[in-house]
């Protein structure tokens, strides 16, 4: 067993003993072990090859995002004249790149994460004394020195080692979304606010109304301005930027229409002039400068969930984008026959409509973002409101964590996972007993409460602490994300912001409890309730699958008979074929399934990236984890919080089926309401609470649950938590680890900002 952690006990303490703080104790151990991982010493006194590399930036950045960024400000596309009109044509040279570019995303993210062979080259993995020499010896050295594994990536900042998995686990996903499986230079376009154009021609950016030419192409390619919309994930919109599926949106409104609101009467943007200022939409700029490339390509890597943009996920209330209708036969004929026979850039799907000055955007009842959509994801109307709303999130989340934090680290389970040498907080209610006048009441309180409760009932504590604590973190952190986005960034860049300062891209992070755990299960719990953040990477690998036809041909634009719109699927044009029509259900809804099990997988592996990164670097040569003491296969670790998602999925089904059970049961019977959602929400309570723990045993065991989340404890500073040791004075919770210092490696790119 390691010296760094205290054995065993066999009974508990005398009351005159020190009273031990679990959390501080364990916090000490684990920056020891980082730092003697990071700065080791044998007993000669020389310094060895570290075994962990410091969190820096840039350098752990590259895989995530400087390298995707970079390949998108590269346009794909050029600009020629056909037939007095200007189209865009893929650079099919830049198109292929993006596999080579793929490849060193997933081998960058990994190489951070795990160490992969080939880091050794950057300086991540040699042994003291390697080099490059001369002859055989020499090449053994040289092919040693770029194949050498690298090491793991972590902080002495609990927190920071377990996002460092995240932040590479999901800048991969989002990296190949963006650069190999999406095509989004093709078809995306992100909604901009300028000062409307002059009579004469001119606009208030100072561009000129001289080419007619391309405002006339501009009119041509789009038929009507907001009809259509993009579903979840952009499954409806197709790489020619066709949209496909039209949006049924309820209690629409414009930003010039007046909404009535306790009374008073307010605008979407009360901060927006409609007669000075005109909304349109932006596509790629193909012949932009490099800084408005650069613009629109941060802006589109920051929108995971798409608001502001015509991929939107269908959850959160969002514009319709335009339809825009194909380039007619005849300059595709034209381009063909004018291109090489060998060459792939002739074909009909690589050329698109160029619009230089964007899309007009028009205001309407059916066709401006709804104030709420079917899963309740809401979007401010003012800016009193917004802030208000977020406000108050941010105090009950801060809260939250601050009694989490208090309270669950009475329980060792929190500190150490489930295998520490402490599991149950037998010992330190013992101590709470034998020595009151130490611990403040709250902790006094928990520490009886907990011990005094039967194994479930501690099991059962464990998941609503757990659940508490991951909520809390989540609404606060997004929210005060948001609000610096809205009033620093937005205010401080104004209209070069990335619309930044536009209300209606900030909505709400969670749906409504209610329409979708309660009415829907654990199926509408995560694909309603949660905050579907990342359900556009999770879902790409699929969609592209689908996209290059993988799955056969998926026809989604249908019209209401089953029959595709402008075809002939029957003996009349358009009518209903039912073989057809079952045939296309039954791929998308395998589709669907596929994505929705491809969508938990990948969450699974995201988070065991967290966990991986946080334990890697502490286990011995004999296997051996220095703090927790487990001994079990790391592989086996690994997989517990993808099981945890996986399981997910797996109840859906379970509910799914039993749903249908019930309905044979009953003959079809409606039952109440009240009842359908008490089967619902004890369904999903009771199967998080049996699954959980495959995910916050993790979380536990990484030492995630030693951070201090919050810099000012309420709790601590009010008397009413802590603790043994701790008082009322210790109500500021940071120290220096929290704070980002300067590192200085050997090579120039080791060095850079650790955090």
């Amino acid at each position: 067993m390691s010296t760094l952690t205290p054995p065993l006990p066999g009974a508990p303490p005398d009351a005159s003993a020190p009273p031990i703080n679990l959390a501080a104790h364990y916090l000490t151990t684990y920056r020891r072990i980082f730092y003697s991982a990071l700065l080791p010493t044998d007993v000669n006194g020389s310094s060895p090859p570290p075994k962990v590399q410091p969190f820096l930036l840039p350098f752990c950045l590259v895989g995530s995002f400087l390298l995707p960024i970079a390949y998108l400000c590269i346009p794909q596309y050029t600009v020629p004249a056909i037939q007095n009109q200007r189209v865009r044509i893929r650079r099919e040279w830049v198109h292929k790149l993006r596999w080579i570019v793929g490849a060193l995303i997933v081998w960058w993210n990994l190489g951070v994460v795990v160490g992969l062979p080939g880091f050794g080259g950057l300086g991540l993995g040699l042994t003291e004394g390697e080099g490059m020499g001369e002859g055989v010896e020499g090449g053994k050295g040289w092919v040693e020195k770029w194949f050498a594994p690298g090491k793991t990536t972590a902080s002495a900042c609990t927190a920071i080692a377990y996002a460092a998995g995240l932040m590479c686990g999901w800048g991969t996903i989002w990296g190949l979304e963006m650069v190999v499986f999406g095509g989004y230079q093709g078809w995306a376009m992100r909604v901009r606010r300028r000062l409307r154009r002059s009579r004469g021609g001119g606009d208030g950016n100072g561009e000129k109304g001289d080419e007619k030419e391309d405002d006339g192409e501009k009119q041509k390619g789009v038929e009507g301005n907001l009809n259509g919309g993009a579903s979840m994930n952009g499954n409806d919109v197709n790489t020619n930027g066709n949209t496909i599926r039209k949006r049924k949106t309820q209690q629409s409104q414009s930003p010039g229409e007046k909404h009535e609101e306790k009374g008073k009467k307010w605008t979407v943007d009360e901060t927006v002039d409609l007669e000075k200022y005109e909304y349109y939409w932006e596509p790629y700029p193909d012949n932009g400068t490099f800084w408005e490339r650069l613009d629109w390509v941060m802006d589109i890597f920051n929108s995971f969930r798409g608001a502001g943009w015509n991929y939107s996920i269908s959850s959160i209330p969002s514009l319709q984008p335009p339809v825009i209708t194909p380039l007619p036969t005849s300059i595709l004929s034209s381009s063909s026959s004018s291109s090489s026979p060998s060459s792939p850039s002739s074909s009909q799907g690589h050329i698109l409509p160029h619009f230089p000055h964007g899309l007009p955007v028009t205001f309407t009842p059916s066709s401006s973002p709804p104030l709420s959509t079917r899963q309740h994801f809401h979007r401010p109307l003012t800016t009193r409101s917004f802030l208000l709303s977020r406000l108050i999130h941010i105090t009950w989340s801060y809260l939250a964590l601050d009694f989490f934090t208090v309270s669950a680290r009475l329980d060792p389970y929190f500190l150490l996972g489930p295998n520490g040498p402490l599991r149950h907080p037998d010992h330190l209610s013992s101590l709470a007993s034998s020595s009151p006048s130490v611990l403040p009441p709250l902790s006094l309180a928990c520490a009886r409460f907990l011990a005094s409760l039967p194994l479930w009932g501690l099991d059962f504590a464990r998941s609503l602490f757990s659940l508490s604590g991951v909520l809390g973190g989540l609404f606060l952190y997004s929210c005060v994300w948001q609000l610096t986005q809205f009033f620093v960034l937005g205010g401080l860049l104004g209209n070069e912001s990335q619309g930044m300062d536009e209300l209606w891209r900030y909505p709400s992070l969670f749906g409504g409890f209610v329409r979708n755990v309660l009415d829907r299960g654990l199926a509408g719990f995560w694909g309603g309730w949660w905050h579907q953040s990342f359900r556009v990477g999770f879902t790409g690998p699929i969609r592209f699958l689908v996209k290059i036809g993988v799955f056969g041909k998926l026809d989604l634009e249908e019209d209401e008979n089953g029959g595709k719109v402008g075809e002939g699927t029957g003996a009349v044009k358009g009518g209903k074929n039912p073989n057809e029509k079952q045939k296309r259900t039954g791929k998308k809804r395998a589709v669907a399934m596929l994505e929705m099990a491809t969508a938990f997988l990948l969450s699974g592996v995201l988070h065991a990236l967290g966990g991986w990164t946080s334990t890697a670097f502490r286990i011995s040569p004999e296997g051996e984890d220095r703090l927790t003491c487990e001994t079990r296969n790391r592989l086996a670790v690994f997989a517990e919080p993808v099981g945890f998602f996986v399981s997910q999925f797996a109840g859906c089904l379970v509910q799914a089926f039993l749903i249908v059970l019930l309905k044979r049961v009953t003959n079809g019977r409606v039952l109440p309401r009240w009842l359908k959602r008490t089967g619902n929400g004890l369904f999903v309570l009771m199967w998080l609470h049996w699954t959980r723990w495959m995910l916050i045993d993790d979380m536990s065991r990484s030492g995630l649950f030693l951070f201090e989340p919050v810099p000012v404890s309420v709790f601590r500073w009010l008397g009413l938590g802590g603790m043994p040791g701790e008082g009322r004075g210790d109500w500021w919770r940071l120290d220096g680890e929290y704070l980002p210092s300067l590192w200085k490696g050997e090579r120039w790119w080791q060095s850079g900002i650790r955090i």
